[in-house]
């Protein structure tokens, strides 16, 4: 078996991705003419304003060694990826043949057994229907293609993959979330830290959607951010309070009955709005 500890991520490129928001600058130039020795201060400028156009030309590339339902997931991030998995048709289990055992297993030790009890029962069967296969004269790979249906999705496998800067801060967003499957969150990380250790300038893109945001998309928020919603009432209420202000703005440095005076009638004024926005009035 194999735990989250031994979820793997590791860069392909780092010294390419060292020059990458000079890349990105280089091609952001053109737009206006600029100088190309400006190219690190226009990447950066176009990084911060989200204009990634000229970013589109470099891949950050890992090679990641998860579960395969995992690795799945992550290939669902197919816009500005390039892909390739470990086959399980070309390349034989027989060796390679370890289960995920998630934490929650892992710190009970009646289900810690009963998962390492049937990894040894699967790996077991893989080798007599190898030896079924053998005695029919079926080898290889047209072995290896009938036998892979019999393989556990949380099976180790072997990814290879590379975003662009768009799809990392897309990837990051989702599977950086509170809310993620723990071994692809565990992935996010450990890809964050690999980038992170080489330009730690990208620091502040890849983070969860919420930190970008300012609040949670979810549906089942983790809490950790307000909701959209709750963000609307906030800038409601501001835009209320402001508006109260005015109506005292020739009055003399407010004392704090009128204050008082002001709170109720925001509170009023915040009623009234909530019955409109539910149809009441």
């Amino acid at each position: 078996m194999y735990t989250i500890a031994d979820i793997k991520v590791e860069l392909l490129n780092p010294e390419e991705v060292k020059n990458f928001i000079r890349n990105h600058g280089i091609f952001a130039c053109q737009c206006y003419n600029t100088p190309e020795k400006y190219a690190e201060r226009v990447g950066l400028s176009c990084l911060k304003e989200g204009h990634t156009s000229g970013s589109r030309a470099d891949m950050f590339k890992f090679r990641i060694h998860a579960p395969r339902y995992t690795c799945d997931q992550i290939m669902r991030h197919s816009v500005g990826t390039a892909i390739n998995c470990q086959s399980q048709r070309y390349v034989a289990m027989d060796d390679n043949f370890e289960i995920y055992a998630p934490p929650y297993v892992m710190n009970d030790e009646v289900l810690k057994t009963l998962y390492e009890v049937y990894e040894k029962k699967c790996k077991n069967y893989y080798k007599i229907m190898r030896v079924e296969f053998d005695s029919r004269g079926i080898t290889g790979e047209k072995a290896n293609d009938l036998m892979r249906t019999m393989l556990p999705i949380g099976v180790a496998c072997n990814l290879t993959m590379g975003f662009t800067i768009e799809a990392l801060m897309n990837f990051m967003g989702k599977r950086l979330c509170a809310r993620a499957d723990e071994p692809i969150r565990q992935v996010a990380r450990l890809m964050k830290e690999a980038v992170l250790a080489v330009e730690p300038r990208y620091g502040e893109f890849l983070v969860p959607q919420c930190e970008r945001l300012m609040y949670c998309p979810e549906k089942h928020s983790c809490g950790g951010y307000p909701s959209r919603e709750e963000i609307d009432d906030l800038i409601t209420c501001g835009y209320l309070y402001r508006e109260l202000l005015k109506t005292y703005e020739e009055n003399l440095p407010l004392l704090e009955d009128e204050l008082e005076c002001i709170d109720e009638e925001l509170d009023l004024y915040w009623l009234e709005e909530k019955q409109i926005r539910k149809g009441e009035k």
